[in-house]
Order: structure tokens, then sequence, then C-alpha cells
């Protein structure tokens, strides 16, 4: 009796902060659409760099708009202070550890051969600029509002049911999962591709647990982003 209870209130919080996922994407994903139509209506080309900007900024704006409606709902608390010296130190630390875990990982996939096709890397060879206007999206809005979402809130919600371990695994596979559509071409690749991103989201789960302070982890995102946008620009 006692592990049938203990596994509802593990399998409760967990089925949650999945459909909590899901409709965080579906409403990112319409809201997107919302954005784009008109624009097609008017003759405007889906593939430039203004438009997919402005489809990726409402769908981080829709990222926002769901993990804050859950989180009043079941009362998640979701702390947020101004960076203190520890915490800056932790943003550089943890920083450097996603960087080298990413770089580790890409050179393992390489090596296996799963190394997955990135529509960001495609939209880039397209127009490098569009890397740099990602780069200063991912610093206002990209990095508050994943960080808000599967840190702040979908972790938070976690750790009240399941302990803080488990809520930074479980919050990690689900924004790697939400980085699947991040790729292209076979599952394999893309399945990897989105591990390597859920190991770098372990790092900003571990980051939050250890500061409490959600400021450090969207710091460490926005940086790791405009790191790796602005190397593939370089070499672009």
């Amino acid at each position: 009796m006692e592990l049938s209870v203990r596994a509802r209130d593990v399998a409760r919080p967990a089925l949650e902060v999945v459909g909590l996922t899901v409709v965080a994407f579906l409403v990112a994903l319409v809201a997107g659409v919302v954005f784009v139509v008109p624009l097609v209506a008017l003759g405007y080309d889906v593939r430039t760099t203004a438009v997919l900007l402005g489809a990726t900024a409402v769908g981080q704006a829709g990222f926002l708009a769901v993990g804050y409606a859950y989180a009043r709902v079941r009362d998640v608390r979701v702390s947020v202070a101004l960076p203190s010296v520890r915490d800056v130190a932790a943003v550089a630390v943890g920083t450097l550890v996603a960087l080298i875990l990413a770089v580790a990982l890409s050179v393992l996939l390489s090596v296996l051969g799963l190394v997955p096709e990135s529509v960001i890397g495609e939209a880039g060879m397209e127009d490098p600029t569009f890397l740099l206007g990602l780069a200063a999206l991912s610093v206002v809005l990209v990095a508050p509002a994943e960080e808000w979402l599967f840190r702040g809130v979908i972790q938070g919600r976690l750790r009240q049911r399941v302990g803080p371990v488990p809520a930074v695994v479980g919050s990690s596979l689900l924004f790697g999962s939400m980085h699947l559509t991040n790729y292209t071409g076979a599952l394999a690749p893309i399945v990897a591709g989105a591990a390597l991103i859920a190991v770098v989201g372990g790092v900003f789960g571990a980051l939050y647990e250890y500061t409490d302070n959600l400021a450090v982890p969207i710091a460490a995102h926005a940086v790791y982003n405009v790191v790796l946008l602005s190397v593939s620009y370089a070499a672009m």
C-alpha cells in the first residue's frame, strides 16, 4: 500500500509537468502560426530572418504565459533576485561546465555518427545575421522564458513533490524534449541532439538548486547561447 501511495505521489506531478510541457509547446506553436499567417498573406517570405525571429519571440512569450498561469494555479514559488557575487561566480562556473559538456558530447556524437541536422544552423546558412539576432533574443527573451518554464515552474513543482534531484532530472528531460523540433533528419540523431540539450539543462537546473535564484540559470543559459551562436556566426 505504501509503495502504491508513493508511486501515485510521484506519478501525479510527473504527468502534470509533462502535460504542461505539451500545452506550452502547443501554445508556442499556435502563437507562431498566428504571427506568421498574416505575414504570408501580405506576401512576406517566412524564411526571412525578421519573420523567423518574430515567430520565435511570440513562441517564447507563450512559454512565459503558460508557466506564469501554472505557477499561480499550483502556487509554485519561483525565486528571482539580483545576483550576488556568489551567484555571478556560479554563472561563470556553470556556463563553462555547460560549454565543456556540449563540446565533449558533440565530439562523441560525431564519432558515433549521430550528429543531427540543426534547423538553426540551416537558417544561419541562409542568412548568418539570423544567428546574431537569435543571440540577442536569447538574452532578452529565450533564456528568461525557457528558464522560467523549465527551471522555475516545472522544476519547482517537481521539487515540491519528489525532491530536488528528481526535479532537476525531470525538468532537464522535458527541456531536452522541447528541443526535438530544433533538428531534422533521422530519428536517432534527433534524439541524440535533444539528449545533449537535456544534459546542458541539467547544469542549469543544478545552478538553480544551488543558488535558489532563477537569475543565475537565466544568465548562464543566455551566455551559453550567445557563445555558441557567436562561434557559429564566426565560422560562416
